[in-house]
C-alpha cells in the first residue's frame, strides 16, 4: 500500500463488521435469473452434489421442481427432510419443515424460490424469513430468486411486462448474500425451452408464452438481471478493496470525479464531465472540498449554483471538509475507485512558490499517478475575473471596529495606571493578552485593525521617548516589531479557533437536530406528525418558515399544507413545477429565481411524495451547511411519508385480504349451513307428498318433525346472519328493561322445543329475584346460542345445565358434559368463523361471536372455560348489576 493512501476509517471499520458478521452467519449463495425457467434450480442441484462429493453433510429442505425430469434426476441423490403439514381453510398444505432442520442442523440446506409465501400459520410469513434464520443458526443456505421478485425492481417489471409482481423480498436479503451467481440465457433460448414444455406444461405454458414469456419482456428482464448482478460486484470489488486496504483505483468500471468550487468556470467542467460520463456510460462525482477560507454571499450563490447543476445533471455530489485540497481529491478518488479526475488549469498562488508545494495539479500528478487527469482549458471573461480588494473575514460590522477601538482604549487606561509599577516592556503582554481576547470575540478585520492599532498605541505612549513614535533603542524596535507580528499571528490564531468552535457547534447543532427529526419520524404516527417534526426542526436551526404540500390518493399535489394553510397562486404554481419536474426551483435557484420560496421536491424511493416550501426571512444566500441540512430534512421528511404511505398500503391490502377470507369463510359456511337443513326440508317434504308413504300415520308425522326441526336449524343461522350484520353495521339497537333473570332461564328449555329432544336441561335459579336492566330478546338469543352450542358438543342423553348466581350481581352459567375444549382455543373460540380445527359438527362458526358480541354491547362479559370435577366445557355470562327500582324491589 502506497503511503499516500490512508483508507476511510468510518468504512473500513463498516466492511471489517460486515466480513466479521459473515464468518458469524452461514454462507449465503443465492442462484439468480431473470425469470422462471432459466435454470437456477438446476444449477442449484447441480452446485449442491458436487458438496456432497467433497463430503458435506447436505440437506434438501424444500425444492420445487414443477414436473421437470432433468430437476426431479438431480433430486434423487440427496436426502430430503420432509414437509410440515399446514391446514388452511380445509386444505392441506406443504410447507418447509424450518424446526426439522434447526434440529437436524446440517452444514448446508437447500431452499427453493427464496420470495415464496408462507401458509398462513407458519412461523413467519415469507419464506426468506425462514432462512435469515437459518443463516444465523450458522446454517449455509443455497437458494434461487428471480430478478422480478426484488422490492426495488418490482415496478418496473410490472411497467415492462403489465404483471404485478405479488411475492417481493427486500434488496437487503440479496446484500446479506456471500454470493450471487447469475444463471444466464439468452430470450431465444429460453422461449425454445418453452416450446420444449421445459418451463411449464399445457395450456399454462401457452398462457405464459402469450403474456409474461414475450421476448422483448425477457431481453429486458435480462438487462435488468444483468445490471443488478454488475452492481453487486462493483460493491463487492469495493468493499473488498476497503477491507483489504487495496488503494486501488482498479479500471473495472470508468468512474469520473471533477472538483467544484465557488469559481465561476466550475459549471464548465460539471457540462464537461457530464459529456464524458455520457460517451463512457460511467457514473461520475462532483466533489466539492470545504476549507478555512470564507466565502462572501455571492460566492455562496455561486458553489451552490455549481453543486445544484451537477446534481440536475445526474452527478453524485459529495462534500468533504479538509484543508488540504490535493489530499482530500486523492482520497476520495482511492475510496470511491475513481479512474478520471476532470479539473480546471489551477493558479499557484505566491505562498505555494515559496512553499515549494507547486500548483494542485502538479500535487496530483506527483502522488495519483493511477488516475488520469483532465485539465478543462478556461476562456477569459472579465465579467468572472473580479479584483477583491478585501477577503470575506474582512467584512464586519462598524461595531465590531468599535468595539475592537473600546477594549484597546481600556487597556491602554490601565496600562498607564500600571506603568510605573511593571514598566513600559510589560505593557506589550497586557496588549498581547487583550488581543488573544478580541480574537476569540471578533472575526478577522477587526482582530488586524487591533494588532495595528495597539502596536501604536504601545509605540507612541509607553515606548521612550513616549508621544512620539520614534524608537530610541534598537533593542525596543525588535521588539515592537516582534511584538506586531506576535500581535497579528496570535489574533489570526484566535479567530480560526473561533471559527472552528463556531463550525462545530454549528455541526453538533445540526447533527442533534438530525437526530432528533429521525426519533420522531419512527415513532410518528401520521402524515401530520412527520411533517410537522420536519417544519419545526428545519425553523429551529435554518432562519426561515416551512410548508409541506402532499399529495392525495391519485397522487396530485395538493394546495393546502398539512396544518390546513394555504398557499398562494404563485407559490403553489411553484411547487407544482417543482413537483411534476423533480428539480430544485424558486428562490435562488435558476428557474422561477424572483419567486419568494424555495421548492424541493419530496422524492421517495418510487416517486415524488410532496413539496418542501422554503421561505427564508433574510434574503441572504443559504450556506452549503444550510442547503444540506435543507435536502437532508426533505430526504428524511420523504422516506418517513412513504413509510406510511406504504404502512397504510399494507394495512388497507391486509384489510381487504381479511375481508375477501371473510367472505369466502361466510360462503363455504354458510352455503353448508343452508344447504343440510333445506335438503332435509325438500327430502321430507318430497316423502309427504308420495301418496305410498304419506299414508303412514307415523311415518308422516315423523317427516313433519324433521321439517319442523330442519326449519328451526334453518331460522337460527338466517338470525345469527342477520344479527351479526346489525352488529357489524351499528344498527343494533338495544331495548333496555327491567327483568328476573330467574323467569328467563325458567322458560329456555321450552323454547328450544325440540332441539333438545335428545339432551337433558337442568335449570338451576337463583334462590331470590335477580333483576336486571337488559334486552330480553337479544339475552334470550345469547342463551340459545350457548345452548345450541353445548348440543352440538355434548353426547346424546347427557346432561345440560343452565344456571344462575346472584350473590355477587348477575352470574350465568351453561354447563356441558362434552370433550371440552383445548387450552390454547380457549380464547379464540369467540371470533368469527372460528371453528377448533378437527371438529366434526357442523355451523358456520357465527354463534359465539354473537353471543360475545350482545353480551359487550350489554356492558357485560362473556369467558369460557373447562369444568374441574367432570368432562366438559362452561360459558359464563356477567352482565352489569344496577340496583332496581323500589317498586321491583317491593314486588320481590
Amino acid at each position: 500500500m502506497s503511503e499516500a493512501y490512508r483508507p476511510n476509517p468510518d468504512r473500513l471499520l463498516a466492511g471489517i463488521k460486515k466480513e466479521e458478521g459473515e464468518k458469524v452467519r452461514g454462507h449465503f449463495r443465492v442462484f439468480f435469473g431473470m425469470c422462471p425457467g432459466v435454470g437456477k434450480t438446476y444449477a442449484m442441484l447441480k452446485a449442491a452434489l458436487e458438496q456432497v462429493q467433497q463430503g458435506v453433510d447436505l440437506v434438501v429442505g424444500i425444492v420445487e421442481t414443477h414436473g421437470r425430469k432433468e430437476t426431479e434426476e438431480l433430486l434423487s441423490g440427496l436426502e430430503i427432510l420432509p414437509r410440515k403439514d399446514v391446514v388452511y381453510k380445509d386444505t392441506l398444505l406443504k410447507e418447509m419443515d424450518l424446526d426439522a432442520i434447526l434440529m437436524r442442523k446440517p452444514r448446508l440446506v437447500l431452499v427453493d424460490e427464496l420470495a415464496h409465501t408462507n401458509a398462513p400459520g407458519s412461523r413467519h410469513p415469507k419464506r426468506y424469513q425462514d432462512v435469515l434464520e437459518l443463516l444465523e443458526a450458522g446454517i449455509d443456505v443455497y437458494s434461487t430468486v428471480n430478478v422480478q421478485h426484488l422490492e426495488s425492481r418490482a415496478d418496473l417489471v410490472q411497467q415492462i411486462t403489465g404483471v404485478k409482481v405479488q411475492e417481493r423480498i427486500p434488496d437487503s436479503v440479496l446484500d446479506l448474500a456471500n454470493q450471487i451467481e447469475l444463471i444466464d440465457i439468452s430470450a431465444q433460448g429460453l422461449l425454445k425451452r418453452m416450446k420444449e414444455g421445459k418451463v411449464y406444461q399445457g395450456d399454462r405454458a401457452v398462457r405464459a408464452e402469450e403474456n409474461f414469456f414475450k421476448e422483448t419482456h425477457l431481453t429486458a428482464l435480462r438487462e435488468l438481471a444483468l445490471r443488478y448482478t454488475a452492481e453487486q460486484v462493483d460493491q463487492d470489488l469495493q468493499n473488498q478493496m476497503i477491507v483489504q486496504q487495496i488503494p486501488g483505483p482498479w479500471n473495472t468500471q470508468e468512474r469520473l470525479l471533477v472538483a467544484v468550487s465557488h469559481s465561476p468556470f466550475a459549471a464548465r467542467l460539471i457540462r464537461a464531465t457530464r459529456r464524458m460520463a455520457f460517451s463512457l456510460e460511467a457514473p461520475w462525482i462532483a466533489l466539492h472540498i470545504e476549507n478555512e477560507a470564507r466565502l462572501s454571499s455571492e460566492d455562496q450563490s455561486m458553489l451552490l449554483k455549481n453543486l445544484n447543476l451537477a446534481r440536475e445533471l445526474g452527478a453524485e455530489v459529495v462534500s468533504v471538509k479538509n484543508n488540504n485540497i490535493a489530499e482530500s481529491i486523492r482520497e476520495i478518488s482511492h475510496e470511491r475507485n475513481v479512474t478520471q479526475i476532470i479539473m480546471g488549469r489551477p493558479q499557484q498562488g505566491l505562498w505555494s512558490r515559496i512553499k515549494g508545494h507547486g500548483s494542485l495539479l502538479d500535487q496530483l500528478v506527483s502522488k495519483s499517478s493511477d488516475v488520469d487527469v483532465h485539465i478543462i482549458r478556461q476562456q477569459e471573461d472579465s465579467t468572472a475575473r473580479k479584483i477583491k480588494w478585501m477577503p470575506p473575514g474582512f467584512h464586519s460590522s462598524l461595531a465590531s471596529y468599535w468595539y475592537s477601538l473600546c477594549a484597546l482604549l481600556g487597556v491602554s487606561f490601565i496600562s498607564g495606571l500600571t506603568v510605573p509599577i511593571i514598566g513600559y516592556r510589560s505593557v506589550g503582554f497586557i496588549f498581547l493578552l487583550s488581543m488573544i481576547l478580541i480574537g476569540l470575540m471578533a472575526t478577522l478585520g477587526p482582530v488586524l485593525f487591533a494588532a495595528a492599532l495597539s502596536a501604536l498605541i504601545w509605540n507612541f505612549f509607553f515606548i521612550p521617548p513616549a508621544m512620539t513614535f520614534a524608537i530610541s533603542q534598537p533593542e525596543d524596535v525588535m521588539m515592537c516589531l516582534s511584538y506586531f507580528l506576535v500581535a497579528i499571528l496570535s489574533g489570526v490564531l484566535a479567530d480560526r479557533i473561533r471559527t472552528r468552535d463556531r463550525d462545530l457547534e454549528s455541526r453538533e447543532k445540526r447533527t442533534r437536530v438530525l437526530y432528533e427529526l429521525v426519533r420522531e419520524f419512527a415513532s410518528a404516527m401520521s402524515v401530520l406528525d412527520v411533517s410537522l417534526a420536519a417544519s419545526q426542526s428545519l425553523e429551529r436551526i435554518v432562519n426561515g418558515k416551512v410548508k409541506i404540500l402532499l399529495t392525495d390518493e391519485d397522487g396530485d399535489l395538493l394546495r393546502k399544507s398539512v396544518n390546513d394553510i394555504k398557499v398562494d397562486d404563485k407559490d403553489f404554481a411553484l411547487a407544482l413545477w417543482s413537483f411534476e419536474n423533480n428539480r430544485h426551483a424558486g428562490w435562488k435557484t435558476e428557474t422561477l429565481s424572483e419567486s419568494r420560496c424555495l421548492a424541493i421536491p419530496l422524492k421517495a424511493k418510487e416517486r415524488s411524495v410532496g413539496v418542501l416550501l422554503f421561505y427564508p426571512r433574510e434574503k441572504e444566500s443559504l450556506t452549503l451547511d444550510q442547503q444540506h441540512l435543507l435536502e437532508n430534512v426533505s430526504a428524511q421528511t420523504a422516506m418517513a411519508l412513504d413509510r406510511l404511505r406504504l404502512q397504510k398500503s399494507a394495512e388497507k391490502a391486509k384489510v381487504l385480504e381479511a375481508s375477501e377470507n371473510l367472505h369466502q369463510a361466510l360462503l363455504n359456511s354458510v352455503s353448508h349451513e343452508l344447504r343440510t337443513p333445506l335438503t332435509a326440508i325438500i327430502g321430507s317434504a318430497s316423502a309427504m307428498a308420495d301418496k305410498k308413504l304419506g299414508a303412514q300415520e307415523d311415518l308422516r308425522h315423523q317427516l313433519a318433525e324433521d321439517i319442523v326441526d330442519s326449519s328451526l336449524r334453518l331460522n337460527q343461522v338466517v338470525e345469527n346472519l342477520l344479527d351479526m350484520s346489525r352488529l357489524n353495521s351499528g344498527a343494533l339497537q338495544l331495548k333496555k328493561e327491567w327483568i328476573d333473570l330467574n323467569d328467563l332461564i325458567s322458560g329456555m328449555p321450552a323454547k328450544m322445543g325440540r332441539l333438545v329432544a335428545q339432551h337433558k336441561i337442568s335449570v338451576v335459579s337463583f334462590s331470590r329475584p335477580v333483576y336486571v336492566r337488559v334486552d330480553e330478546r337479544l339475552i334470550e338469543h345469547v342463551l340459545m346460542n350457548l345452548l345450541t352450542n353445548a348440543i352440538r358438543y355434548s353426547p346424546l342423553g347427557s346432561t345440560i345445565t343452565l344456571s344462575l348466581d346472584g350473590g355477587n350481581g348477575a352470574v350465568l352459567s351453561v354447563k356441558d358434559e362434552g370433550p371440552g375444549i383445548p387450552a390454547q382455543h380457549l380464547k379464540k373460540i369467540f371470533e368469527a368463523f372460528y371453528r377448533v380445527p378437527g371438529s366434526a359438527t357442523g355451523g358456520v362458526g357465527l354463534g359465539l361471536a354473537i353471543v360475545k358480541a350482545l353480551v359487550e354491547a350489554h356492558g357485560g362479559e362473556v369467558y369460557a372455560q373447562n369444568r374441574e370435577a367432570l368432562a366438559g366445557a362452561e360459558f359464563l355470562i356477567k352482565l352489569p348489576y344496577e340496583k332496581p327500582p323500589q317498586d321491583l324491589m317491593g314486588e320481590s
